[in-house]
């Protein structure tokens, strides 16, 4: 077996500060680290035989490194490495030096290498030792203890920090699960309010109205959302963390209290605690912010239907010119400009269009009536001319084309009066001459009294 400890520079005894570690148990690498964020991939399995060795060693690295980089302080002091040859040839030792050389993104400073049992591997470890950017120096356990404080090693390194790997492993695939559903349902609900967020009110009634039928379906796919299912894990994740016997989590060991109370005293794992809040506050957060979203867009989305409604009635009025409850249209404005609806201005202008127009077409209607009020007395003036100059022949008339006809008639008869009129022959006898007179008298006054009534009301018509 050959263990790897990588350790900040400041790490070392002399500061007092503790350490990070991640060993390799033959190929399969098992890692740790203080302080982490997400884990991106299960532990690397063992390699066949004529598969590079070293893939899974730099995926080990990387993947630890990336999380201690995070804390700008290790990132400037760089590492320290201690790997263990006992019981293990210099064969499995040079491929983590190898990586540590060509592919750790981060600085090693020195790397501390436990002395083998074996004389020769010594020998063969301080030759191939000599060829690397970093520092190598052989060490004995018993010395390792004087550069690293004994409460920051684990007990196969003599010290006294308590470290169950496979526990550790167990419970940091556990975080990992919860943070990636975490993360994925707040993707989801960042999606959802994205799709809120958006100021698509329809043109027409029937868009407004899918628009609301949609809003619906989106209220159902908020309540579904698994937010309760997450906080479940979540609580019983903080549950584990914090050794509560409640918890219902069995690891396998018999002692379970000793198991839980190395996981209360692991501070890898106790910082992952405020992430975990942080993530089920985020969710909750989320999802109310979500519903006050949606309960207001639907109030803007009723709002654009009785808008469009109200747009779709006064456009009957403009289009068709006749009277549909102006009154009650102008009244539903009123009243959704005093709601403080979100297009006030637009539905003031509307209705003061529609005021305006509904008041030129009255005033239309008005002056329509006037004339065929005048045309009907000019009319009725014009039978009266006709009754008195033709009062037997034109009261047969009962038929109004006939009457038509008559009138037709008299227009004509107008010639005939005018010549009757220029007829210049006097008779001699005096008494047909009076007789002539008084007819023509007569017919005169009636032509008169005619003509006035009928110029006046053409005049007014």
């Amino acid at each position: 077996m050959a263990s790897l400890v990588l350790t900040d520079s400041s790490q070392l005894k002399a500061d007092g500060l503790r350490m990070s570690k991640v060993e390799f148990v033959g190929s399969v690498p098992e890692y740790a680290w203080r302080e982490w964020k997400i884990i991106d991939e299960k532990l690397p399995q063992v390699h066949p035989t004529g598969i590079n060795p070293d893939i899974p060693i730099i995926g080990s690295l990387v993947y630890c490194e990336s999380s201690a980089l995070d804390n700008d302080e290790v990132r400037e002091q760089g590492f320290t490495a201690v790997i263990d040859m006992r019981g293990a040839t210099w064969s499995t030792v040079k491929p983590i030096l190898k990586v540590l050389q060509e592919h750790f993104p981060g600085s090693v400073h020195i790397a501390y290498i436990i002395k083998p049992d074996n004389f020769w591997q010594k020998q063969r470890t301080s030759l191939g030792s000599h060829k690397y950017k970093f520092e190598t120096n052989m060490i004995s356990v018993e010395a390792l203890s004087k550069i690293i404080d004994t409460t920051q090693l684990t007990s196969d390194l003599e010290g006294t920090l308590h470290y169950d790997h496979s526990q550790w492993i167990d419970v940091r695939l556990a975080l990992e699960d919860f943070v990636w559903q975490a993360a994925d349902l707040l993707d989801r609900l960042d999606d959802l309010q994205e799709d809120l967020s958006r100021s698509d009110f329809a043109d027409d009634v029937a868009g407004a109205k899918h628009s609301i039928d949609l809003h619906a379906d989106m209220k159902k796919k908020i309540m579904k959302a698994p937010v309760e299912d997450i906080d479940l894990i979540g609580q019983k994740l903080l549950q584990r963390l914090s050794g509560d016997a409640n918890s219902g989590y069995d690891s396998g060991y018999s002692g379970r209290d000793s198991e839980a109370s190395s996981v209360v005293a692991n501070p890898d794992l106790q910082a992952s605690v405020p992430q975990i809040l942080q993530n089920l506050e985020a969710i909750h957060t989320s999802q109310q912010h979500l519903l006050q979203l949606w309960h207001h867009k639907k109030l803007k989305l009723d709002q654009c239907f009785q808008l469009r409604l109200f747009e779709q009635d006064c456009e009957k009025v403009f289009a068709t010119n006749v009277y549909v409850n102006i009154n009650r249209i102008l009244t539903v404005a009123s009243r959704l400009i005093e709601s403080s609806h979100y297009a006030a201005q637009h539905i003031r202008t509307v209705a003061s269009r529609l005021d305006r127009t509904w008041k030129e077409f009255a005033a239309g209607l008005d002056e329509r009536t006037a004339v065929l009020a005048l045309s009907v007395l000019f009319h009725h003036k014009a039978e009266q001319v006709i009754t008195k100059l033709f009062p037997l022949s034109y009261l047969e008339l009962t038929n109004t084309k006939n009457k038509f006809s008559f009138l037709l008639q008299y227009v004509e008869s107008v010639n005939n009066w005018n010549q009757a009129c220029e007829n210049m022959s006097i008779p001699s006898e005096i008494i047909v001459l009076e007789t002539a007179i008084h007819q023509h008298q007569n017919l005169y006054e009636s032509m008169c009294q005619a003509y006035t009534e009928v110029s006046v009301s053409s005049a007014f018509l």
